[in-house]
């Protein structure tokens, strides 16, 4: 086990429903305060925060999020205010007792809390990790979403890139803070993240161990390892698989 040499650091998972699956898995870790953003208001946690005492367990009424600009961070057409709203409110407004926060959506998998603890001690002080980002006008970067969709105040160049699964400063989310707060909205998460860092002059790092989170599997199951966080995995028991039969015969480097 690595142990964090600073001040204990946040994960944060993002779900519509809390899930008795990742509770167990998050319940036993010890290097990070572990919250659950839950984005459906209508849970009923009552039986999680009974069970789960490590786990601070989130819901944000919308209201809130939309009277300080926290809306649009997700395309839906039933709603403004979704789960990485809720998520970047919290931990903008609510919440800012933190150094660094890793905010990952319930479809992702890693290993276990030292999968997070070896990347974080080896970027120790970068405001953004995520996967590659890459312009509005680069080919090679092809979104299933629409740049026509998304609204955004910063001056072109744009960026997007699969952020499903990234670390953030507060640092970086008091610049989120600023465009919410001037501009009443934000915007898709897959541009916010890297469009904010780059026109911020944020410290932006893409670690090899976040190459593998994006919109489609970019890896074959045979070399799932422990260093490494992916998506999309949406199946929990695939989780539980790799935990049990593949992840224990590879060795971390």
């Amino acid at each position: 086990m690595y142990i964090l040499d600073k001040i204990m650091n946040i994960l944060c998972i993002i779900s519509k429903n809390p899930e008795k699956r990742w509770c167990e898995f998050l319940n036993k870790f010890k290097n990070y305060k572990v919250y659950v953003v839950i984005d459906n208001n209508d849970s009923d946690l009552t039986e999680y925060t009974t069970k789960y005492k490590n786990i601070v367990f989130v819901k944000i009424d919308d209201a809130k999020c939309k009277t300080t600009g926290y809306v649009k961070g997700e395309f839906s057409d039933e709603k403004l205010t979704n789960g990485w709203d809720k998520a970047l409110y919290y931990f903008a407004v609510e919440n800012t007792n933190y150094e660094y926060i890793w905010l990952i959506e319930d479809d992702v998998f890693f290993h276990n809390e030292d999968t997070l603890v070896q990347i974080d001690a080896k970027y120790k002080t970068e405001d953004l990790l995520s996967n590659l980002y890459y312009a509005k006008t680069d080919a090679k970067r092809v979104n299933l979403w629409s740049w026509d969709a998304v609204t955004i105040a910063y001056n072109e160049p744009h960026y997007s890139g699969s952020m499903n699964s990234v670390r953030v400063s507060k640092k970086m989310v008091n610049c989120i803070n600023d465009y919410a707060v001037k501009n009443k909205q934000i915007f898709y998460f897959e541009a916010l993240f890297p469009t904010v860092a780059v026109k911020n002059s944020l410290k932006y790092v893409t670690p090899t161990e976040l190459s593998t989170v994006n919109v489609t599997p970019n890896y074959i199951r045979k070399d799932v390892n422990k260093n490494n966080v992916y998506h999309p995995e949406t199946d929990l028991s695939t989780h539980l698989y790799y935990r049990n039969h593949l992840i224990p015969h590879l060795i971390i480097h």
